[in-house]
């Protein structure tokens, strides 16, 4: 997370905002959490285990809503058969300021 949710203020890697004084510690471990999630997703592709891989992905895009735990959604949907979830994970809007 390089800007502060509050106030969009840049925040070089502190936890606290230097503008606003907003905590952004909890948002910053969700990131970390999701990232973790996004990385077990990807392993259990590749062990061909779609459904924990759907787990992992409704875990990442839940945690923090990025266009890559998006896709990663979108796929893990396809790939369990789950085609309304895929189109809706495919449909969301994420914001320009979010990778």
């Amino acid at each position: 997370m390089q800007y502060c949710p509050t106030c969009k203020a840049l925040l070089k890697g502190n936890r606290i905002c230097k503008r606003c004084r907003t905590d952004v510690s909890k948002a910053l471990e969700a990131a970390e959490q999701a990232q973790a999630h996004l990385k077990l997703a990807a392993e259990a592709y590749t062990a061909n285990r779609f459904e924990t891989m759907l787990h992992h992905a409704r875990r990442a895009f839940s945690l923090h809503r990025t266009r890559s735990s998006r896709r990663l959604l979108a796929c893990a949907a396809l790939l369990q058969g789950n085609y309304e979830l895929a189109l809706l994970a495919w449909k969301v809007r994420i914001g320009n300021f979010i990778n």
